[in-house]
């Protein structure tokens, strides 16, 4: 068989990589139709007998579960052995064991293993796990199998899907195709478990009246394994235009949780130390020694603890099973029966024995079930304490349904499947929670390596139609046609599969946002989480590099519990050599569909991405600790907008501002970059508010210029998302800046530039009597565009802005500096937010603005500025936008016939920059609204 025109054998292979075990099914197609998965059984050593001539030697068995531990037998080098006998040897030899790997995914280092074991990732050692699945399953068929699906949780992140797909590649599996594209290897668990469910209803193994397919329902997934809690929600429905046709849509899926059948495990072995100290506890010295070897204690506790829970659960079934039957007598409440642990505990010399009734294990389990939790409390998840429990994700996950359908969340079924799904507690509290019967998959399991075989037949049968997004799929489904050289089932078979419901696959989700880190704890969200895969943004633009920098760390991060985030994977970017004035970077981010994370960077020397200098693509490294990834120094300066950790921020100001004064030379002008960087950046922050309180703080107790200068700068684009007694705070800091020039007494050095700041700021944040003490500051040359800057902004002294614009509009000298006297001008004009400034003459302002724009020479296209400056105070002027406009009708007309001769004054090449201002002038003549771009122009123009 050719898929992607490489040569494939008809084995189709799942694989089911589970925390505590792990299966692999294989498909057969029967002669009706039918598609049966089955899982095989795999040989596995299960103990060690001495041979004849005295030499140990493995006693192997064939089970279908094999477990998910790997024993490196130091005797033979350090050799893996997989399955039953390596997870006994864990209570013995822990440091020699790996144990529930799948839950260290994604981590940099698998824990716990002894430094000379040469497997050092969990994907190394996953990998020994697929490898020894694969060598048995390719004895029993015959032939060396290469090509496999594998599935992993839904909950998996970018990082954790990438560890996966490494150990598949290390396992010698195909994840690549010739050409280089991914290969759809892996899964979705909980897919996996639908496909097997509806195979299974297809097949007539499940009846119709469990789960009728006919109607639309929204199904949820339920999966608790041995490490990991998945939960998706699902809609399945048949298409409109085609009823034969199930669409399935993965509609939400809950955030990564730690949390599975080991969790409960190690609940019940903390119990059992307890008690194994309290039954020697006449004894303090052998209290001590088992103090000093809980380490050696906990792992063969452990194996009681997972004894005593299954043993519990079986007899809870068995109970269930003869329920209607009192002859048995498993319900007599006061014949409380005890359940026998302990025994030798290997190494430590002393025995444990203990005894636990049913009330005592659900005791110990109870904070697992999230009792206090009721289906309402999705609409109030951010609020919610109690988050580790199994109904938490729930919640999360129809919190995350009612967004993404736009209303409240009907679920019709439940799935259960993984092999802690089982315990009665488990499903007992399912029932409670939804108030409905869960549907127990037949053999929990085993549901999803059988799911994935039914998947990974699909993309043999359909190699053209399934790529990465997987649509459409099913039997003999419309418009599918098997591949060339794919043997014809037969009639009685066709017949009987046309009435097979064909599946249509969505797209996959992503079920957290991922974020990248930038300096000073910053991030900026890059894939949102419920984001349908494969997914390619558009270029993400602002981010800054560093000056000098020929590297720049990439840490990919997500949300954990409130404002928290965590690394979870480092990217590293080498450029060709640092840029002298820095560089400004856009990101645009690719996910596939087994979210695996790629991200392409363009470099340029401007924030529009006009001028490329590089393009790069980062290369995602596996772990949040990542020895090789650059300093924390070197991470990108956020783009405008992102949310910025105060403390962070105001803290590197204060450390930049006083390491000014002590660097010399090259290493100064490298500080003063970085001021100028850090406060932008601030200036920009998209948490302006909470900017507030502390940097009042800081501007009243510090006394350094540098850094009282840049606060100011910030607070002046800030202020205007403050409380209005934090503005009246700062224009209490402002005056008392300016205490001293306002007196009369001279300054001289650094504290100008903080006055000229202070000036400026009193201006946005002010009261017209406060900003009106600034007046006679414009005197002074130093301070004059700031003043001007600021009686314009409040709106005062209107006659004292029109005077001077006049002396300047009708100045012959190149002194005059018209572009700041007609912008303080058109900000007294403004008619909104209080009304203009008092003692203007407007038509008299008309008439000298339109003379300045008529008779005005502008050779220089870099002196336009004036020009447009003068067509917005015209604006603000004639403005019809508002009522109380007293503009005369001649002067209106002399308005709007000074902007129809625009094109006759000016050049060409002045009236491109003169363009956008001129039509915002003639929508605010004409009494129209402004797009939210020119509004954008409009504030831009009207800052400094």
């Amino acid at each position: 068989m050719l898929i992607n025109n490489e040569e494939h054998n008809d084995l189709c292979v799942g694989i089911d990589l589970g925390t505590t075990n792990s299966v692999l099914a294989t498909v057969n197609l029967k002669a009706n139709g039918d598609i049966v998965s089955k899982v095989v059984d795999l040989p596995r050593a299960v103990d060690v007998y001495n041979s004849a001539a005295g030499k140990a030697r493995l006693n192997t068995q064939k089970k279908p579960l094999l477990p998910s531990c790997v024993y490196y037998r130091e005797e033979h080098g350090y050799e893996p052995l997989v399955g039953d006998f390596a997870k006994n040897q864990y209570a013995l030899r822990p440091h020699l064991v790996a144990k529930s790997i799948k839950s260290q995914m994604g981590s940099a280092h698998a824990e716990g293993l002894a430094d000379e074991i040469m497997d050092k990732t969990p994907a190394q050692v996953s990998a020994r796990i697929l490898q020894h699945m694969l060598r048995e399953a390719s004895k029993i068929y015959r032939t060396e199998i290469k090509d496999a699906v594998i599935t992993v949780p839904a909950n998996f992140d970018s990082v954790m899907c990438q560890a996966t797909r490494d150990a598949a590649a290390l396992a010698g599996i195909q994840v690549t195709n010739k050409d280089g594209s991914e290969r759809p290897v892996l899964l979705s668990e909980p897919n996996a478990v639908i496909y097997d469910l509806i195979n299974q209803v297809q097949n007539g193994e499940i009846s119709n009246h469990i789960i009728d397919l006919n109607s639309e329902k929204n199904v949820l997934v339920f999966d608790l394994g041995g490490g990991t809690l998945d939960i998706t929600m699902h809609k399945i429905k048949r298409r409109e235009d085609c009823p034969d046709v199930l669409k399935v849509d993965e509609i939400a899926t809950n955030r990564y949780t730690l949390l599975g059948g080991d969790d409960f495990d190690q609940a019940i072995a903390d119990v059992m130390f307890e008690h194994y100290q309290k039954q020697y506890s006449t004894s303090p010295m052998v209290v001590r020694k088992l103090q000093q070897e809980k380490k050696a204690i906990m792992p063969q506790l452990l194996n009681y603890a997972e004894e005593l829970k299954l043993e519990l659960s079986e007899r809870r079934q068995a109970e269930s099973s003869y329920a209607a039957d009192d002859s048995f007598g498993w319900d007599d409440e006061e014949d409380a029966e005890e359940f026998f642990v302990g025994g030798n505990m290997g190494g430590i010399g002393y025995a444990y024995d203990d005894s636990f009734t049913q009330e005592d294990v659900e005791k110990i389990l109870q904070p697992f079930m999230g009792q206090s939790l009721q289906f309402a409390d999705y609409n109030k998840i951010d609020s919610l304490q109690d988050t580790k429990n199994i109904i938490y994700p729930i919640l999360d996950v129809l919190q995350k349904s009612a967004a993404k359908l736009a209303g409240e969340v009907k679920v019709d079924a439940v799935i259960v499947n993984g092999g802690m799904s089982k315990f009665y507690m488990v499903i007992n509290r399912l029932r409670e929670f939804f108030g409905l019967e869960p549907i127990v998959a037949l053999d929990p399991d085993q549901a999803v390596a059988r799911g994935a075989a039914v998947y990974h037949y699909y993309l043999h049968k359909y190699a053209q139609q399934m790529q990465e997004d997987m649509r459409m799929v099913g039997a003999d489904a419309p418009a599918l046609q098997p591949l060339p050289g794919k043997a014809a089932a037969p009639k009685a078979a066709a017949a009987a599969a046309q009435q097979r419901a064909a599946i249509e696959w969505g797209k996959n989700i992503l079920n957290d946002s991922l974020y990248l880190g930038m300096r000073d704890g910053a991030v900026q969200e890059l894939v949102t989480g419920g984001t349908d895969l494969p997914y390619q943004s558009d270029y993400i633009k602002g981010f800054q590099l560093l000056p000098d920098k020929a590297e720049i760390a990439i840490p990919i991060k997500r949300r954990t519990f409130g404002d928290t985030y965590q690394t979870i994977g480092n990217g590293h970017l080498k450029l060709k050599h640092g840029y002298k004035d820095g560089a400004y970077v856009a990101i645009r981010v690719l996910m596939g569909s087994n979210k695996v994370l790629s991200m392409e960077m363009l470099l340029s020397s401007d924030v529009d991405m006009h001028q490329i200098l590089e393009q790069k693509t980062a290369e995602i490294v596996i772990g949040g600790d990542n020895p090789d990834a650059p300093a924390t120094k070197l991470k990108f300066n956020p783009p405008a907008g992102t949310k910025l950790n105060v403390h962070n921020e105001l803290h590197g100001l204060q450390t930049l501002c006083d390491r000014k004064y002590t660097a010399k030379g090259n290493a100064q002008k490298d500080v003063i970059n970085k001021l100028s960087q850090r406060t932008s950046s601030i200036a920009a922050a998209g948490n302006k508010a909470e900017f507030a309180r502390p940097l009042l703080e800081m501007l009243c107790y510090t006394n350094n210029d540098e850094l009282r200068l840049r606060l100011f700068t910030i607070a002046r684009k800030h202020v205007a998302y403050w409380t209005e007694q934090q503005r009246q705070s700062l224009a209490r800091e402002c005056l008392n800046q300016l205490q001293g020039v306002l007196q009369g007494f001279p300054y001289y050095g650094p504290k100008i530039n903080v006055n000229i700041q202070a000036i400026y700021t009193l201006g946005c944040c002010g009261s017209k009597e406060q900003v009106a003490k600034v007046q006679p500051l414009a005197a002074e040359n130093r301070y004059y565009t700031a003043s001007l800057y600021a009686l314009g902004k409040s709106r005062v002294a209107g006659s004292f802005v029109q005077e001077v614009f006049q002396r300047d509009a009708y100045c012959e000298s190149n002194k005059c500096n018209l572009q700041v006297t007609a912008h303080a001008l058109g900000m007294a004009l403004r008619l909104e937010d209080g009304g203009r400034a008092a003692g203007l003459d407007v038509d008299q302002a008309v008439k000298d603005l339109c003379f300045i724009i008529n008779n005005r020479t502008v050779l220089d296209v870099n002196y336009s500025s004036e020009i447009v400056c003068c067509l917005i105070a015209l604006a603000y002027a004639c403005d019809q936008r508002f009522g109380g406009n007293t503009v005369s009708a001649a002067s209106m007309e002399l308005a709007r016939q000074t902007l129809a001769n625009l094109n006759r004054n000016y050049s060409t090449e002045v009236m491109m920059r003169l363009a956008k201002a001129a039509g915002v002038a003639y929508k605010m003549l004409d009494g129209e609204s402004l797009s939210e771009d020119e509004e954008e122009f409009l504030l831009k123009k009207l800052e400094i």
